[in-house]
Protein backbone atom coordinates (compact mmCIF):
# COMPACT_ATOMS: atom_id res chain seq x y z
CA UNK A 1 0.00 0.00 0.00
CA UNK A 2 1.10 3.61 0.29
CA UNK A 3 2.31 3.10 3.78
CA UNK A 4 2.47 0.48 6.29
CA UNK A 5 -0.36 -0.38 8.07
CA UNK A 6 0.40 0.30 11.81
CA UNK A 7 0.46 4.12 11.13
CA UNK A 8 -2.57 6.16 12.47
CA UNK A 9 -4.58 7.90 10.06
CA UNK A 10 -6.19 11.54 11.29
CA UNK A 11 -8.76 12.81 8.31
CA UNK A 12 -9.00 17.27 8.59
CA UNK A 13 -11.30 17.14 5.91
CA UNK A 14 -13.22 16.16 2.99
CA UNK A 15 -14.84 18.07 0.23
CA UNK A 16 -16.19 17.92 -3.42
CA UNK A 17 -14.07 20.27 -5.97
CA UNK A 18 -14.59 20.50 -10.03
CA UNK A 19 -12.40 22.82 -12.17
CA UNK A 20 -12.09 23.19 -15.66
CA UNK A 21 -9.99 22.20 -18.59
CA UNK A 22 -6.34 23.85 -18.38
CA UNK A 23 -2.98 23.55 -16.31
CA UNK A 24 -2.56 24.41 -12.51
CA UNK A 25 0.53 24.35 -10.09
CA UNK A 26 -0.01 22.71 -6.35
CA UNK A 27 2.18 23.80 -3.98
CA UNK A 28 3.32 21.60 -1.35
CA UNK A 29 0.93 21.18 1.56
CA UNK A 30 1.40 19.81 5.09
CA UNK A 31 -1.11 17.35 4.82
CA UNK A 32 -1.77 14.33 2.76
CA UNK A 33 -4.60 13.85 0.24
CA UNK A 34 -6.90 11.26 -1.17
CA UNK A 35 -9.13 11.29 -3.96
CA UNK A 36 -11.85 9.65 -5.68
CA UNK A 37 -12.45 10.92 -9.46
CA UNK A 38 -16.26 11.47 -10.43
CA UNK A 39 -15.54 12.42 -13.55
CA UNK A 40 -12.24 13.47 -15.68
CA UNK A 41 -8.99 13.04 -17.94
CA UNK A 42 -6.10 14.14 -15.90
CA UNK A 43 -2.19 14.01 -16.17
CA UNK A 44 0.65 14.88 -13.29
CA UNK A 45 3.64 15.65 -12.74
CA UNK A 46 6.11 15.55 -9.83
CA UNK A 47 9.51 15.98 -9.82
CA UNK A 48 10.71 12.79 -12.44
CA UNK A 49 7.21 11.09 -11.88
CA UNK A 50 4.47 11.23 -14.28
CA UNK A 51 1.14 9.87 -13.73
CA UNK A 52 -2.17 9.84 -15.40
CA UNK A 53 -5.64 9.35 -13.43
CA UNK A 54 -9.09 8.81 -15.15
CA UNK A 55 -12.59 8.79 -14.03
CA UNK A 56 -13.41 6.05 -10.71
CA UNK A 57 -9.38 6.47 -9.96
CA UNK A 58 -8.41 6.74 -7.05
CA UNK A 59 -5.22 9.30 -6.51
CA UNK A 60 -2.76 9.45 -3.27
CA UNK A 61 -0.79 12.90 -2.97
CA UNK A 62 1.93 12.96 -0.30
CA UNK A 63 2.36 15.82 1.95
CA UNK A 64 5.29 18.15 1.35
CA UNK A 65 5.04 17.15 -2.56
CA UNK A 66 4.33 20.35 -5.15
CA UNK A 67 2.81 19.18 -8.54
CA UNK A 68 1.99 20.25 -12.10
CA UNK A 69 -1.84 19.41 -13.23
CA UNK A 70 -2.99 19.04 -16.09
CA UNK A 71 -6.47 18.70 -16.69
CA UNK A 72 -7.73 17.47 -20.44
CA UNK A 73 -11.26 18.08 -19.65
CA UNK A 74 -13.67 19.71 -17.24
CA UNK A 75 -12.98 17.41 -13.97
CA UNK A 76 -14.91 16.69 -10.65
CA UNK A 77 -13.46 14.94 -7.67
CA UNK A 78 -14.12 14.37 -3.70
CA UNK A 79 -10.76 14.20 -1.71
CA UNK A 80 -9.70 13.60 1.90
CA UNK A 81 -6.93 15.77 3.06
CA UNK A 82 -5.39 13.74 6.57
CA UNK A 83 -2.40 13.55 8.80
CA UNK A 84 0.10 10.55 9.80
CA UNK A 85 1.74 10.09 12.91
CA UNK A 86 4.74 9.11 11.19
CA UNK A 87 6.85 10.39 8.03
CA UNK A 88 6.82 8.31 4.68
CA UNK A 89 8.66 8.50 1.84
CA UNK A 90 6.10 7.12 -0.58
CA UNK A 91 5.68 9.67 -3.88
CA UNK A 92 1.94 10.41 -5.82
CA UNK A 93 0.42 7.04 -6.68
CA UNK A 94 -3.11 6.09 -9.16
CA UNK A 95 -4.99 3.22 -8.28
CA UNK A 96 -7.16 1.77 -10.71
CA UNK A 97 -10.15 0.05 -8.51
CA UNK A 98 -11.36 -3.21 -9.37
CA UNK A 99 -14.97 -2.16 -8.55
CA UNK A 100 -14.69 1.97 -8.39
CA UNK A 101 -18.71 1.91 -6.75
CA UNK A 102 -17.30 1.59 -3.18
CA UNK A 103 -15.19 4.13 -3.43
CA UNK A 104 -18.07 6.80 -4.87
CA UNK A 105 -19.95 5.48 -2.03
CA UNK A 106 -17.04 6.13 0.97
CA UNK A 107 -15.70 9.10 -0.39
CA UNK A 108 -19.42 10.36 -1.00
CA UNK A 109 -20.51 9.24 2.97
CA UNK A 110 -17.07 11.36 4.10
CA UNK A 111 -17.79 14.66 2.43
CA UNK A 112 -20.99 14.41 3.81
CA UNK A 113 -19.82 13.24 7.43
CA UNK A 114 -17.10 16.33 7.06
CA UNK A 115 -19.80 18.80 6.80
CA UNK A 116 -21.62 17.26 10.10
CA UNK A 117 -21.04 18.54 13.48
CA UNK A 118 -23.08 16.54 15.65
CA UNK A 119 -21.37 14.08 18.27
CA UNK A 120 -19.49 11.64 17.58
CA UNK A 121 -19.00 12.92 13.91
CA UNK A 122 -15.37 12.87 13.91
CA UNK A 123 -15.14 9.23 14.99
CA UNK A 124 -17.33 8.56 12.10
CA UNK A 125 -14.97 10.33 9.40
CA UNK A 126 -11.95 8.35 11.29
CA UNK A 127 -13.81 5.00 10.47
CA UNK A 128 -14.77 6.23 6.87
CA UNK A 129 -11.02 6.71 6.24
CA UNK A 130 -9.98 3.59 7.37
CA UNK A 131 -12.78 1.63 5.10
CA UNK A 132 -11.64 3.62 2.21
CA UNK A 133 -7.90 2.15 3.09
CA UNK A 134 -9.09 -1.02 3.85
CA UNK A 135 -11.16 -1.47 0.22
CA UNK A 136 -7.47 -0.03 -1.25
CA UNK A 137 -6.04 -3.12 0.00
CA UNK A 138 -8.22 -5.29 -0.33
CA UNK A 139 -8.84 -4.66 -4.26
CA UNK A 140 -5.02 -3.82 -4.56
CA UNK A 141 -4.56 -7.51 -3.39
CA UNK A 142 -7.52 -8.52 -5.26
CA UNK A 143 -6.15 -7.17 -8.85
CA UNK A 144 -2.80 -8.58 -8.24
CA UNK A 145 -3.87 -11.90 -7.74
CA UNK A 146 -6.62 -11.71 -10.86
CA UNK A 147 -3.68 -13.04 -13.04
CA UNK A 148 -2.60 -15.48 -11.06
CA UNK A 149 -3.50 -19.64 -11.53
CA UNK A 150 -6.83 -19.94 -9.14
CA UNK A 151 -5.45 -22.95 -6.76
CA UNK A 152 -2.66 -20.71 -5.91
CA UNK A 153 -5.83 -18.12 -5.20
CA UNK A 154 -7.45 -21.17 -3.13
CA UNK A 155 -4.43 -21.49 -1.50
CA UNK A 156 -4.04 -18.17 0.19
CA UNK A 157 -7.50 -17.67 0.63
CA UNK A 158 -7.68 -21.03 2.49
CA UNK A 159 -3.97 -19.87 4.32
CA UNK A 160 -5.88 -16.87 5.53
CA UNK A 161 -8.84 -18.69 7.03
CA UNK A 162 -7.10 -21.57 8.73
CA UNK A 163 -3.36 -20.53 9.58
CA UNK A 164 -4.14 -20.63 13.45
CA UNK A 165 -5.39 -24.58 12.89
CA UNK A 166 -2.48 -26.87 14.08
CA UNK A 167 -4.05 -29.17 11.16
CA UNK A 168 -3.64 -27.01 8.55
CA UNK A 169 0.03 -28.39 6.69
CA UNK A 170 1.13 -28.01 3.02
CA UNK A 171 -0.42 -31.07 2.02
CA UNK A 172 -3.74 -29.65 3.50
CA UNK A 173 -3.04 -26.57 1.73
CA UNK A 174 -2.29 -28.27 -1.48
CA UNK A 175 -5.74 -30.40 -0.66
CA UNK A 176 -7.92 -27.17 -0.29
CA UNK A 177 -6.52 -26.22 -3.20
CA UNK A 178 -7.26 -29.12 -5.77
CA UNK A 179 -3.42 -29.74 -6.52
CA UNK A 180 -0.37 -31.29 -4.96
CA UNK A 181 1.92 -30.18 -2.42
CA UNK A 182 4.90 -30.44 -5.06
CA UNK A 183 2.84 -28.48 -7.80
CA UNK A 184 1.99 -25.58 -4.81
CA UNK A 185 5.63 -25.40 -3.71
CA UNK A 186 6.31 -24.74 -7.51
CA UNK A 187 3.41 -22.28 -7.56
CA UNK A 188 4.69 -20.57 -4.33
CA UNK A 189 8.11 -19.98 -5.68
CA UNK A 190 6.92 -18.49 -8.85
CA UNK A 191 4.16 -16.45 -7.77
CA UNK A 192 4.79 -15.14 -4.34
CA UNK A 193 8.92 -16.02 -4.20
CA UNK A 194 8.74 -17.96 -1.23
CA UNK A 195 7.59 -21.60 -0.23
CA UNK A 196 4.16 -22.04 1.34
CA UNK A 197 5.43 -23.20 4.88
CA UNK A 198 7.37 -20.04 4.97
CA UNK A 199 4.03 -17.90 4.55
CA UNK A 200 1.90 -20.08 7.21
CA UNK A 201 4.79 -19.49 9.06
CA UNK A 202 5.23 -15.73 8.89
CA UNK A 203 1.32 -15.83 9.49
CA UNK A 204 1.33 -17.74 12.38
CA UNK A 205 4.35 -15.90 13.88
CA UNK A 206 2.43 -12.15 12.99
CA UNK A 207 -0.58 -14.04 14.99
CA UNK A 208 1.44 -15.13 17.59
CA UNK A 209 3.38 -11.33 17.80
CA UNK A 210 -0.49 -10.01 18.23
CA UNK A 211 -1.37 -12.14 21.03
CA UNK A 212 1.95 -11.94 23.19
CA UNK A 213 1.89 -8.14 22.92
CA UNK A 214 -1.71 -8.00 25.17
CA UNK A 215 0.08 -9.70 27.98
CA UNK A 216 -2.82 -12.15 28.27
CA UNK A 217 -1.27 -15.22 27.75
CA UNK A 218 1.52 -17.50 28.42
CA UNK A 219 3.93 -19.29 26.00
CA UNK A 220 2.18 -22.27 25.89
CA UNK A 221 -1.50 -20.60 25.57
CA UNK A 222 0.33 -18.55 22.44
CA UNK A 223 1.58 -21.73 20.87
CA UNK A 224 -1.62 -22.98 20.97
CA UNK A 225 -3.64 -20.06 19.69
CA UNK A 226 -1.48 -19.55 16.54
CA UNK A 227 -0.92 -23.30 15.72
CA UNK A 228 2.33 -24.37 16.53
CA UNK A 229 2.31 -27.81 18.02
CA UNK A 230 5.17 -27.27 20.26
CA UNK A 231 5.89 -24.58 23.15
CA UNK A 232 10.27 -25.17 21.95
CA UNK A 233 9.46 -24.86 18.52
CA UNK A 234 7.37 -22.02 18.62
CA UNK A 235 10.19 -20.35 21.08
CA UNK A 236 12.77 -20.93 18.19
CA UNK A 237 11.34 -20.05 15.63
CA UNK A 238 9.52 -16.85 16.67
CA UNK A 239 12.95 -15.67 17.75
CA UNK A 240 14.02 -16.63 14.60
CA UNK A 241 11.45 -14.29 12.95
CA UNK A 242 11.80 -11.50 15.76
CA UNK A 243 14.99 -11.59 16.83
CA UNK A 244 13.91 -12.09 20.24
CA UNK A 245 12.40 -14.58 22.32
CA UNK A 246 8.53 -14.66 23.52
CA UNK A 247 9.21 -14.37 26.89
CA UNK A 248 10.77 -10.73 26.09
CA UNK A 249 7.10 -9.76 25.97
CA UNK A 250 6.26 -10.39 29.49
CA UNK A 251 5.90 -7.79 31.61
CA UNK A 252 5.31 -5.09 28.83
CA UNK A 253 1.72 -4.92 29.24
CA UNK A 254 1.69 -4.97 32.97
CA UNK A 255 4.53 -2.76 34.14
CA UNK A 256 5.39 -1.38 37.71
CA UNK A 257 5.15 -4.21 39.53
CA UNK A 258 1.65 -5.28 38.42
CA UNK A 259 0.51 -8.92 37.72
CA UNK A 260 0.87 -10.06 34.41
CA UNK A 261 -1.90 -12.32 33.06
CA UNK A 262 -0.22 -15.43 32.77
CA UNK A 263 1.28 -15.04 36.40
CA UNK A 264 -1.95 -14.82 37.76
CA UNK A 265 -3.80 -17.42 35.80
CA UNK A 266 -0.62 -19.98 36.95
CA UNK A 267 -1.63 -18.33 40.79
CA UNK A 268 -5.09 -18.86 40.21
CA UNK A 269 -4.42 -22.61 39.06
CA UNK A 270 -2.24 -23.07 42.11
CA UNK A 271 -4.90 -21.63 44.68
CA UNK A 272 -7.52 -24.09 43.16
CA UNK A 273 -5.18 -27.05 43.44
CA UNK A 274 -4.66 -26.12 47.37
CA UNK A 275 -7.86 -25.34 48.37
Amino acid sequence: MFFPEDIALKPDCALSLSWKKGTAQALPRRFHALSFRIRGNADYTCGDAHLHAGTDDVLFVPAHRGYTLTANTDEQVMAVHFYLDAEISSGMQVFHPLNPEIFRRLFSELCACSRDKSPGCRYKSASLLYKIFEQLEIQKTKAELSGKPAPLQEALEYLRENFSSPETTVESVAGSAGVSAVYLRKLFRTAIGETPIRYLTKLRVDYAHTLLQTGYYSVEEVTTLSGFGDAKYFSSVYKKYTGVPPSAHFGQAFAHGCESAPAAGNRMKKERGNA
